[in-house]
C-alpha cells in the first residue's frame, strides 16, 4: 500500500518527512526524521494504527467493540488488551478530575445533537429527560475485572471514549516508533492532541508548536518552543452547531449532562503526557477557570495552562521562567505564576 507524504520545508534536514491524513473524525499529522528508505513504512505504521484505533474505540461504528460493549451494557464482556488499557485510563482520570472528565456521556452527546460524526450533525434532535438519573448512575464506577480482562457497564448506560483514545493512541504509537523503528525525532498530532521527542543530539533543535487564536483560528496566539514534551487544546468554539435547544458543543458537563457553560472557551496544557494534558484541557474548559484551574494547580504539578475566557482574555498558569522560553510569541492578559 502506497502512502504520499512529504519531506519538510527546506530549512528543515533533509531526512526529516512529514505526512496529513483523516482518521478518528480528525486530522493526524505526522513529522518525522528517519532514512529515506525506511520513511514510507514508518507512515504506513503510523495510519495503519489510527485506523486500527478508530475501528475499535469509535461509536459512529456499529461494528466497533466500543459499540459492542454498548450493546451489551449490563452483562459482562471480555474485552481487548487495547480496551481494557484505555477502561483503565477513564477510570483513573474520573477519580482525578473529581469525575469531571466522565466516560458515560454518550446519551447526552446524542440528545445535544452530536448522533453522528461531526462532519454529519443532524441538527434535531429530542429533548433529553432524566438527566440527574442518567448522572447518579454514571458516577458507579466501571466494572473491571482485569484478571479476566472483563468490563460490566451499568445497564442502559454507554461509554463514549472520544475524550480520552486520541491522546492515548499518539503515546502509544509515539512509543512503538520511538523503541521498536528507533525513530529519534518526531511530532504526532491527533486534532489538537499532540506529542513530541527528540533524541539526545537533537534536544536543541526545538519543535515549535502553535496555538491557535480562538477568536480568529486563521491566526497563532502564541508558540510553543519544545522537545520531549506533550500539547493538548480543547475548545468549546471549534466542535459546535445550532439546534432547537439552542448553541451546542461537544464537551459535556457531568453535572447537567448538557453542553458546559462555563466562562472557558478555550484551555491549552503542556506537559509530560499527552493523557494528562487532554483530560485537564477538558476538565478546565467544563468547570471554568477558577474551578478548574484550582483542581489543575492541585493535582497535576509540572503541567501549564493557557486559559482563554468568554471575555476575550487570557490567563497563564505556569513557571515565569516558560515565558519567552517555552511560550513564544504570547500576549497575556493576566499571569498567575506557580511558586
Amino acid at each position: 500500500m502506497m502512502v504520499a507524504f512529504t519531506k519538510s520545508a527546506i530549512n528543515n534536514p533533509p531526512n526529516q518527512f512529514e505526512v496529513r491524513f483523516r482518521a478518528m473524525n480528525t486530522w493526524i499529522e505526522f513529522k518525522f526524521q528517519a532514512a529515506q528508505s525506511e520513511a514510507e513504512e514508518l507512515i504506513f505504521l503510523t495510519k495503519n494504527w489510527f485506523e486500527t484505533v478508530e475501528h475499535r474505540f469509535s461509536r459512529f461504528l456499529a461494528d466497533s467493540e466500543l459499540c459492542y460493549l454498548n450493546r451489551l451494557s449490563g452483562q459482562t464482556c471480555v474485552v481487548s488488551d487495547p480496551m481494557l488499557e484505555v477502561l483503565q485510563l477513564a477510570e483513573l482520570y474520573s477519580n482525578k478530575t473529581d469525575h469531571t472528565f466522565n466516560p458515560f456521556v454518550q446519551q447526552a452527546l446524542k440528545e445535544a445533537g452530536y448522533s453522528e460524526s461531526f462532519e454529519a450533525i443532524k441538527r434535531n434532535m429530542p429533548d433529553s429527560n432524566s438527566i440527574r438519573e442518567r448522572y447518579e448512575i454514571a458516577n458507579f464506577p466501571i466494572a473491571l475485572d482485569v484478571r479476566m480482562k472483563s468490563v460490566r457497564l451499568p445497564s442502559g448506560i454507554h461509554l463514549d471514549l472520544g475524550g480520552i483514545v486520541k491522546s492515548w493512541a499518539v503515546k502509544r504509537i509515539a512509543t512503538f516508533l520511538r523503541n521498536k523503528h528507533f525513530v529519534e525525532r518526531g511530532l504526532l498530532n491527533a486534532g489538537g492532541d499532540l506529542l513530541t521527542w527528540s533524541s539526545d543530539e537533537e534536544m536543541m533543535r526545538k519543535w515549535s508548536v502553535g496555538v491557535e487564536d480562538p477568536w480568529n483560528s486563521e491566526k497563532e496566539f502564541a508558540v510553543i518552543s519544545c522537545n520531549e514534551k506533550a500539547v493538548a487544546t480543547s475548545s468549546t468554539l471549534g466542535r459546535r452547531w445550532v439546534n432547537q435547544q439552542g448553541v451546542q458543543h461537544h464537551l459535556i458537563d457531568p453535572c447537567t449532562m448538557r453542553p458546559s457553560k462555563s466562562d472557558t472557551v478555550q484551555c491549552t496544557i503542556i506537559g509530560e503526557d499527552p493523557i494528562e494534558c487532554e483530560i485537564w484541557s477538558k476538565t478546565i474548559c467544563i468547570l471554568g477557570r477558577e474551578n478548574g484551574t484550582k483542581l489543575f494547580l492541585a493535582r497535576a504539578p509540572g503541567y501549564e495552562a493557557l486559559v482563554f475566557t468568554e471575555d476575550h482574555k487570557s490567563h497563564f498558569y505556569g513557571e515565569q521562567a516558560s515565558i519567552g522560553s517555552v511560550w513564544m510569541s504570547i500576549e497575556i492578559d493576566e499571569f498567575h505564576y506557580i511558586v
